[in-house]
């Protein structure tokens, strides 16, 4: 049964379970479909109530599989066992924020683009290639929380983490 707030599901720092490294997905998986379901669900509420937020992973609700639900531009995708299989040798400075890490930024480094290689959610197999720098740092960061990863521990120097500035002052 789902939960009353999609958004209470959400795992946020301190908790365990966001430290730990995802098992990928073996198939069939019976419970994956549901499981699809419920990431894209708590992504779309995360996105109504605060008006952002393109990506968000599985262990981010407590499921330790490897997969993303990802909305870009209002098209929903499933990447799940997402790599990496090339990373541009240019890097960005980047502030980062994450559902799971709220009201702090951090300012990180990240290769400019990526090429990921992952299944959908029925198994098929796609490509990524080349992504521009905003997919690319956001796919980075989604595939960190699949490691186990926070963005704490990306942050350039001591002066790199810092309080979430409001939307419109963001820069």
């Amino acid at each position: 049964m789902p939960a009353a707030d999609p958004l209470s599901r959400l795992l946020t720092i301190g908790a365990p379970a966001l430290e730990r490294q995802a098992s990928s997905v073996a198939w069939p998986d019976a419970t994956l479909a549901q499981e699809v379901e419920v990431l894209h669900e708590t992504l779309a509420a995360f996105r109504q109530r605060h008006g952002f937020g393109r990506a968000i992973a599985a262990p981010q609700l407590g499921i330790h599989k490897r997969f993303i639900a990802v909305n870009l531009d209002g098209n929903r995708h499933t990447l799940v066992n997402p790599y990496i299989i090339w990373r541009s040798s240019k890097l960005f400075d980047v502030w980062d924020d994450c559902m799971s890490v709220p009201d702090i930024e951090v300012k990180e480094r990240r290769n400019t683009s990526i090429s990921v290689a992952f299944a959908n959610a029925t198994g098929a197999l796609h490509a990524w290639r080349r992504l521009r720098a905003d997919i690319s740092e956001l796919l980075q960061h989604e595939i960190d929380h699949l490691d186990g990863i926070l963005m704490l521990s990306r942050a350039i120097d001591d002066s790199s983490i810092r309080p979430k500035a409001p939307v419109a002052n963001r820069v």
